[in-house]
């Protein structure tokens, strides 16, 4: 390990022991840590930033100012903020599963498993945006599917994550004393996942995020992105000005290919934001109706 990864069993506040490594890149590293009553959590610390810059530690604690606004069973909850030695540690909910990208990487889902994994990231960002939180990086990545319920009635359950390059609207802003993270002319977010408005460094707002569960929801159906690109550029170009396929032209004749399908389908990828759904709700009902259009 690199001298900036914690060692497993280094002390942390004295309250919490790492137990393992789960993962690291250039913004920071996630542990598994060992709490008070044994109970385990994940912990994640940003890594020193080789430019000075303090980009890795501001972007950990609007995540961490950001959960502690959001309580919901489809979003990660947030468990304590720790400043010890100079260094920023945000610990939170430890979800086991695996990650939507993991599920997706062995092709399509089931129509009505992705409409009931699509319905729950709803239900996750619609208490988001009530917060005044906006995710903007919404990605199969960032979203964990365990299991839940009881061993004679288990189901499965989304979980939202890494807040990283969250937008706090007015209010969540005021509340917390966070940076909105708003640069005209700066695009934030993954390219194959991102809102056109966002990929323009426009001004974004809720709907950017039912943009990305579009994207994701269009993935889970059909085992492949709307829009398909090597070059990074070419692909945010893609999402500004290229027509989004419909169901029929990828999946001609599937089951799932329904009227209400691609309603809801199209709803979510509309180029412009005002020609979107305009909030979670009523993608969720929509989603609803496409629910019973299929088998």
């Amino acid at each position: 390990m690199t001298p900036e990864i914690l060692a497993v069993g280094h002390r942390i506040a004295d309250r919490y022991v790492v137990r393992d490594v789960l993962g690291h890149g250039a913004m920071g590293a996630v542990y598994e840590v060992e709490g008070e009553g044994g109970v385990h959590h994940a912990m994640k610390a940003a890594l020193p930033d080789l430019e000075d810059s303090g980009e890795a530690v501001r972007r950990l604690a609007r995540e961490g100012n950001a959960l502690q606004l959001l309580e919901h069973d489809n979003i990660i909850r947030a468990v304590d903020q720790i400043l010890e030695g100079g260094r920023l540690y945000v610990v939170m909910e430890l979800a086991r599963g695996r990650s939507l990208s993991q599920l997706v990487m062995r092709g399509p889902l089931e129509p009505r498993r992705a409409l009931v994994l699509a319905r729950q990231m709803l239900d996750g960002v619609e208490h988001a945006h009530g917060r005044g939180v906006v995710h903007r990086d919404l990605k199969p990545d960032n979203v964990i599917v365990t299991m839940a319920g009881t061993p004679e009635n288990p189901f499965e359950r989304v979980k939202i994550l890494d807040f990283g390059l969250v937008k706090l609207l007015d209010d969540a802003a005021a509340l917390i004393g966070g940076s909105r993270l708003t640069r005209t002319g700066i695009a934030f977010g993954t390219p194959a996942y991102i809102a056109p408005e966002s990929a323009q460094g426009r001004p974004i707002d809720g709907r950017a995020d039912l943009y990305a569960i579009g994207v994701m929801l269009f993935e889970m159906l059909t085992g492949r992105l709307p829009f398909v690109e090597s070059d990074p550029g070419r692909l945010l170009r893609a999402h500004v000005t290229s027509p989004p396929p419909s169901l029929a032209d990828v999946a001609p004749g599937a089951p799932f290919v329904t009227p209400a399908m691609e309603v809801l389908v199209g709803g979510a990828l509309a180029k412009k934001p005002d020609e979107r759904f305009p909030g979670a709700a009523a993608m969720r009902a929509c989603l609803d109706d496409a629910f019973l259009s299929v088998s």
